[in-house]
């Protein structure tokens, strides 16, 4: 029957006339009766004639036939999630000639179908679905002759129809099926089957033509489907018949918006001016659904020029989706500016109140809010607007105020009702200050509660925003929990934040588990949060990560790209150090392509210039974007305090102090807020300049920052940063007083730091410990350790994981590396003590606690073993640890998957197994590259991919793929300087090698020197020899070091500095 179905004359089979069946002989059981038990009058079936079969059943053949049935109605209460299909085919095979309910085996076969649509979602072989497609389509033809016509079993049995033939592909058979069912005259709430069954269609035509053809059956069918799809009349839907028409118009929605150019429906031929605009209308609705208001606007403006007439209403939602996110908010007031309204329009007033307040512009917003009040009462929905308004601009007593007014307190209660709008506006006014101003947070919820009010979502999103924004992670997690707890489920917004959290404290593996976490509890994720996963690998140099979210997002899509995707990427190229050229052409790219660029993405293009000291270049950019900006105001590309800090930054690192202060005073004039990284560049300067009076003068620029009151500084508001602003204001000025070796200077500015408020950092910590190396304090440097160490055991802390989230294990080698640099301290300084055993110890413990070594831990430990005598182990680091690692960098040519069916990189990282014993080779994923690295890096860059073919801008797969220089550069970069046996470490190897080629062994430091052992000699050629065996790369890096340096060195200079004996 089903090779018959595949041809579409006979897709009618399905579909023949409705009439009523002759009635036939059958089985009419109910759910215990067996063959050969006659029933009894109350359970015969609609007067249908009864078959009645001789003889008794055994005992075992009642149970059998029990279980049968017991098994089929079980399949039946199961979600359509849990149902086996081949099970439930054999279940449904053993009842067939059972006489249950109609409504049993509807619903058995409602659930068949529904099931199958499950798997028709994924990627189910084709062959495998028509099995399956034949099936159900003979437990409904068994069904048809036990219908009469016209009833609601046959409306249903219809729907079930179409909803089969569209998972076979047969989509005019299946509207046919449709429109027969919608043509029964039943009751409104018996008519709910009829949009699932719409919506299984334009499924189906997805999957086997595309948007495109769906989108055109939604035309071809809009006198049906318009009740559904039109936001404005869905409303009067309720109950079942509201909820299915909920899930069509979101599976509709989803399908419209992911069209990159609707144009040409604007234009179609054969349809009509009238069809034309509501199908223009219904792609603006969606695209502003989806968040993807730019897109609207295009449409709009589309219709506009043909003529074609747009609701006042549907613009509305348009301007509304724009001032959702806040970079597109300045094109949501110049479209509410086009739209025709009149005097009296309270609606438009009101759209105006909204979108000003959600700006900012306070003026103009009280100023529609009064014309409000001149014509009407304000509603509830203006007064939080207007409270909305100043949390906007951190006027929080003024946001208080406005809420007192309306809801003034009378006997321990709010008078006029406050609603949940109005506590979230007035508790966003305190968030955006950060986790710090929790106190006034938790009084106003706890006002809230005294008005027996529960917090929804959104609030307790504002809450947990605020404390991520601190970068909060513990309070953050804590009120996920507390969510959780009220009953109220995270959604993909909170998760989203969660995961920008993790992102900024460089965790990508820890971000890659709160996305699990989330799928596990249904949240379907949309391209926001993928992206800030994407994010989390750039920030921790995740780079394959980087790329395989990329893919995910450019292969499970029709639609163009957003912005942010394509910003996260080129932020990736920037801090992997990436030539300006490859830079500059992704942005070129990018230009051309339909996610025009923001002041994000020229703040990038301003960054790279700058690391390639482009900064003439770097400048033209700016002025560029700031041209545009004046041609285009509605686009986001405003100057910043982001794009005017780099470009500060990038002149006073090439040391061009007038134009570093032309930039800040620019910064000033246009009103913009200097932020702490501001201040900390201009810091930094004074720092690098290695003058005691350079640094006396930063630290009272420090002093003046401080002495206004607190609520005046602005530069402190929280931006994710898991360190506090203080840190960006002293930490240049500790680490230019420990260049100087100036303990006394570290300390008692530190000491300032603290008592401005500034808990203790890794950076700030490790520039203590730094300082006492210098001036061999080692009791200092060994009294200060663990302060760094319990800090790092915190930063890394997975104590927020539940059980399901994995092991700690995913954390290592990215997020593991946050004690590289202070260990590589710590460890120079013990071994200079001669403090072996204290190394070998701490050593032993990071391992174990999950923590990675980056290039210049094993070389301090290299150094260190030789300073102990322990010459071979020494060889063996660099033989084992250190060669292998840079030659599979140089020789990587790593498989790319460019159709990942997951996002994530954990999905794909081999499991280490318990049972097997870690090597010491474990090395942590490669960081980002900051300032001055990320300078060198890009010079670096440039000259080892200058002469790749594969690399050249004109390589035909780099023409349509924008990861694909990011791909090249993230399997060589860390050959560039990074995995090498330093200059420092060959220079303690070749005094090692001399010392036993004169057969001399090396002893530890700090060893008293004694009488020689007569076997030295013998023991000391012994132990080259296995060296010259065990480790010969080793050796031959020695032996080339040797040749450079004899060069470079008179005879004298080299025998006293490595030769002895």
């Amino acid at each position: 029957m089903l090779d018959e179905l595949s041809h579409g004359e006979a897709a009618n089979l399905r579909l023949r006339k409705l009439k009523r069946p002759k009635p036939r002989a059958r089985l009419v059981r109910s759910p215990l009766t067996m063959p050969g038990q006659r029933r009894h009058a109350s359970h015969a079936s609609d007067g249908s004639p009864v078959l009645l079969l001789k003889g008794q059943p055994s005992i075992s053949d009642f149970s059998r036939h029990e279980h049968r049935i017991q098994r089929f109605q079980h399949i039946v209460q199961l979600p359509r999630s849990e149902v086996d299909l081949d099970h439930a085919w054999m279940a449904y095979q053993g009842i067939v000639e059972y006489d249950l309910p109609l409504t049993t085996k509807m619903s058995f076969a409602d659930k068949f179908v529904s099931a199958l649509e499950l798997m028709y979602r994924t990627k189910t072989p084709q062959a495998r679905l028509q099995e399956l497609g034949s099936r159900a389509d003979a437990i409904l033809n068994d069904l048809e002759p036990s219908i009469g016509p016209g009833t609601r079993f046959d409306q249903w049995r219809l729907c079930l129809v179409a909803r089969t033939l569209a998972l076979l592909g047969l989509h005019k058979a299946a509207a046919e099926a449709i429109l027969q069912a919608d043509a029964i005259p039943l009751e409104y709430q018996h008519r709910a089957g009829i949009p699932y069954a719409y919506e299984m269609v334009l499924t189906s035509l997805v999957r086997s033509g595309g948007n495109l053809r769906a989108v055109e059956f939604i035309g071809e069918n809009w006198e049906h489907l318009a009740t559904y799809l039109d936001f404005k009349s869905s409303a009067v839907h309720s109950g079942k018949h509201q909820r299915a028409g909920n899930s069509l118009r979101t599976t509709a929605s989803r399908i419209a918006a992911e069209i990159v150019n609707p144009a040409p429906f604007l234009e179609k031929e054969g349809w009509t001016p009238e069809l034309r605009e509501s199908i223009g209308c219904f792609f603006i609705q969606s695209l502003s659904h989806a968040l993807l208001g730019l897109d609207g606007r295009e449409v709009l403006v589309k219709m506009q020029q043909l003529h074609l007439r747009v609701p006042q209403h549907i613009q509305f939602m348009l301007a509304r989706s724009l001032a959702r996110r806040t970079t597109t908010v300045p094109a949501a007031i110049a479209l509410f500016k086009t739209i025709p309204h009149g005097e009296a329009d309270i609606p438009y007033k009101q759209l105006g109140l909204h979108l000003y307040g959600k700006q900012g512009a306070i003026d103009t917003a009280e100023e529609y809010f009064r014309s409000i009040t001149e014509l009407s009462a304000p509603s509830s929905e203006d007064i939080a607007s207007l409270i909305f308004a100043y949390a906007m601009v951190d006027n929080v007593k003024r946001a208080e105020e406005i809420f007192e007014e309306y809801f003034p307190l009378k006997d321990g209660k709010r008078c006029n009702s406050p609603g949940l709008t109005h506590y979230s506006a007035v508790i966003f006014s305190h968030a955006r200050k950060g986790g710090n101003n929790q106190p006034s947070i938790t009084r106003w919820l706890t006002d809230m509660a005294n008005e027996d009010m529960v917090p929804n979502e959104h609030i307790f999103t504002i809450v947990l925003n605020a404390f991520a924004a601190a970068g909060d992670l513990e309070s953050t997690m804590a009120v996920l929990e507390q969510m959780r707890e009220s009953g109220v489920r995270p959604n993909v917004v909170t998760y989203t934040i969660v995961i920008t959290l993790l992102a900024h404290r460089k965790d990508p593996m820890g971000a890659e588990a709160v996305f699990k976490r989330a799928l596990r509890e249904g949240v379907v994720p949309d391209d926001r949060m993928i992206v800030s996963v994407m994010n989390a690998h750039v920030e921790g140099g995740s780079w394959q990560g980087v790329i395989r979210a990329y893919d995910y997002v450019s292969s499970a899509r029709v639609t163009a790209l957003s912005l942010e995707v394509y910003n996260t990427l080129m932020k990736a190229y920037v801090l992997i150090g990436a030539p300006f050229n490859v830079v500059y052409k992704f942005f070129k790219r990018l230009e051309q392509s339909k996610a025009k660029p923001d002041q994000y993405t020229y703040s990038l293009l301003v960054q790279s210039a700058c690391d390639a000291g482009l900064l003439k270049i770097a400048a033209d950019i700016y002025y560029d974007m700031e041209q545009l900006y004046k041609d285009n105001p509605e686009r986001n590309l405003d100057a910043n305090v982001y794009i005017l800090t780099i470009l500060m930054a990038g002149f006073l690192q090439h040391g061009d102090k007038v134009k570093a202060k032309a930039v800040y005073d620019e910064m000033l004039e246009l009103g913009i807020q200097p932020s702490s990284i501001t201040f900390g560049v201009i810091l930094g300067a004074y720092g690098n300049e290695k003058s005691k009076a350079s640094l006396e003068i930063a630290e009272t620029f420090i002093k003046s920052l401080l002495a206004v009151p607190e609520e005046e500084r602005l530069w402190k508001k929280p931006k994710y940063d898991s360190e506090s602003a203080l840190h960006h204001l002293y930490a240049p000025v500790i680490t230019g007083y420990a260049r100087m070796k100036s303990p006394e200077d570290v300390e008692r500015v530190y000491q300032d730091m603290q008592d401005a408020g500034g808990p203790p950092s890794l950076g700030t910590l490790t520039a203590l410990m730094d300082v006492y190396r210098r001036t061999f304090n080692v009791d200092a440097v060994k009294e200060i350790w663990p302060q760094i160490y319990e800090l790092g055991i915190k930063t890394t802390s997975k104590d927020w994981m539940a059980p399901e989230d994995g092991p700690s294990e995913i954390t290592r080698g990215i997020r593991g590396n946050v004690l590289c640099v202070p260990l590589s301290i710590y460890i120079d300084a013990l071994s200079a003590a001669g403090e072996h055993d204290e190394i070998a110890a701490v050593w032993k413990d990071l391992r174990a606690r999950g923590f990675s070594f980056d290039s210049n831990n094993w070389n301090h430990l290299a150094v260190a073993l030789v300073r102990a005598g322990q010459v071979e182990r020494a060889f063996e680091v660099i033989e084992r640890v250190i060669i292998p690692y840079q030659t599979l960098s140089i020789n990587s040519n790593k498989a790319r998957d460019r159709n990942p069916t997951s996002p994530l990189l954990s999905d794909v990282l081999p499991e280490q197994n318990e049972d097997e014993e870690e090597e010491e080779d474990e090395v942590p994923g490669i960081k980002p590259w900051r300032g001055g690295d990320r300078v060198l890096k890009a010079k670096l860059a440039h000259r080892k991919t200058r002469f790749r073919e594969d690399f050249h801008p004109d390589y035909e797969d780099e023409q349509v793929d924008f990861a694909y220089h990011l791909h090249i550069l993230h399997q060589i970069s860390p050959a560039w300087a990074t995995w090498r046996a330093h200059n420092a470490t060959l220079s303690m190897l070749l005094i090692a090698y001399n010392h036993l080629n004169g057969g001399h062994l090396m002893k530890a430091t700090g060893t008293p020197e004694g009488e020689r052992d007569p076997s030295e000699g013998a023991t000391a050629r012994e132990m080259l020899n296995r060296i010259y065996t065990k480790y010969p790369k080793t050796v031959q890096q020695v032996l080339d070091y040797d040749a450079k340096v004899r060069q470079k060195m008179r005879s004298d200079h080299y025998n006293r500095y490595y030769v002895w004996g």
